[in-house]
């Protein structure tokens, strides 16, 4: 019986923890706006690998659609950014902050890929083994300031 009540235990911290254990990954998906030259429309799938509940290391692949002259321009210029990011976290229960560096590669739909320093900030929101995020980053290069908001799974 005392097992049983230790092993019930255990399973409830487990679940209802919202710090993240080492060696966890976490993936999800964000839908956002970026302001720049021009705005555009974003989508990315993220992933992040918890080394501790402080530090993670991520990457992100994204679509761009930017409209260079106003909302209903056909001229488009499509790209796909894949990002490597660092981060460090602060371990607040119930909202869990965090500001990163990065590195991000912009492959555009007719020119060359280019590449830009990332900076951001942003928080999770821990709901047991799910989660909603929301986000800053800016790319230096471009001058793009991206703000998305998303959710995703924690394991």
């Amino acid at each position: 019986m005392k097992t049983l009540l230790a092993l019930s235990l255990v399973l409830t911290l487990a679940i209802c923890n919202n710090v993240v254990a080492a060696d966890s990954i976490g993936i999800g998906i964000r839908d956002g706006i970026a302001h720049g030259h021009y705005d555009t429309n974003s989508f990315e799938v993220f992933g992040d690998l918890y080394l501790n509940p402080i530090i993670s290391v991520g990457a992100s692949a994204g679509y761009v659609m930017p409209n260079k002259n106003h909302i209903n321009s056909i001229q488009r210029d499509k790209s796909v950014p894949i990002t490597a990011l660092f981060k460090a976290h602060l371990p607040i229960p119930f909202i869990r902050p965090y500001a990163g560096l990065g590195e991000a590669v912009e492959f555009h739909g007719h020119n060359s890929a280019t590449y830009t320093p990332v900076v951001m900030g942003g928080a999770d929101i821990p709901l047991g083994l799910f989660f909603l995020n929301a986000e800053y980053r800016r790319h230096v290069n471009d001058r793009m300031d991206f703000f998305s908001i998303g959710a995703g799974v924690k394991f």
